[in-house]
């Protein structure tokens, strides 16, 4: 019988939902049953459903929508043992990688019964143009002269990795079965 994965995320400008639907693409094409929606857009997991988590780091911390689910599915996921990917740095920087393993795991110690089978760091996605910030912050963006507006677009998603660890999640779940 195949896998059967949820893979739920929480986006702003749409960085997050494009690894997500990548993610899925490589778990089908690994054999699995895959359901890729929006965190807001989950209304149950079912019992032995895999699941993966996605979000990204906003100045260190994780979209409230990805505290709220969380909070939301404690039973299911505290058993389920979840996999978790973090879209962070926008600078391939190892520095940069470290402090948003760190502070991806600061997170996720706000909800010590969740226990993740593992957390990924991947690189993100930079664009001021599409930026999308919650009140104040996008008001700022607005100012002539706004500081953020020459910060140049960044991609540093390593499409590959982020397809390589989609598949070893299938090949940990088909082991296990």
């Amino acid at each position: 019988m195949a896998a059967e994965i949820l893979i739920a995320y929480c986006t702003r400008s749409g960085s997050t939902a494009e690894v997500a639907r990548e993610m899925g693409r490589a778990v089908t094409d690994a054999g699995a049953v895959v359901s890729v929606k929006p965190m807001a857009e989950v209304q149950s997991i079912a019992y032995g459903q895999a699941v993966v988590l996605g979000g990204a780091l906003y100045v260190g911390r994780f979209a409230g929508e990805a505290h709220r689910f969380i909070a939301r599915f404690e039973q299911e996921l505290g058993n389920g043992h979840p996999w978790i990917f973090v879209l962070g740095p926008t600078e391939n920087d190892p520095k940069q990688f470290r402090v948003a393993e760190e502070q991806a795991r600061k997170e996720l110690a706000k909800f010590p019964w969740l226990h993740p089978v593992d957390v990924r760091v991947f690189g993100g996605k930079f664009d001021p143009k599409t930026l999308k910030l919650p009140f104040p912050f996008n008001l700022v963006m607005k100012f002539p002269g706004n500081p953020m507006s020459r910060v140049p677009a960044t991609d540093i998603r390593d499409w590959d990795w982020i397809r390589s660890w989609a598949k070893a999640i299938v090949e940990h779940l088909n082991a296990v079965a």
